[in-house]
């Protein structure tokens, strides 16, 4: 599985998802909700890696997002590589 990706803001280091080469379909079915590049609903992040999204319940009924970075497919085995493309 291949995740271009490319720098937005030099300053900071903000990166955005440009294109994605799953390599399952269950990749692709979950990429977004389980799986994803950076942070789930953010189109840019300090984060240049593909990411597992789990939702913890806090003491005060919140939930907040952890992300763990992730190197391979959960659902396949293959390796999941993250590719900058130059502008």
């Amino acid at each position: 599985m291949r995740v271009f990706y490319r720098c937005v803001r030099r300053a900071l280091s903000v990166y955005e998802e440009t294109s994605v080469a799953f390599c399952c379909p269950s990749m692709a079915l979950q990429w977004g909700r389980l799986l994803g590049f950076g942070v789930r609903g953010s189109p840019a992040s300090t984060s240049r890696e593909v990411n597992l999204f789990v939702d913890r319940q806090q003491a005060n009924k919140r939930t907040i997002l952890e992300v763990f970075p992730i190197q391979y497919c959960p659902f396949c085995g293959e390796a999941v590589e993250t590719v900058r493309v130059k502008r």
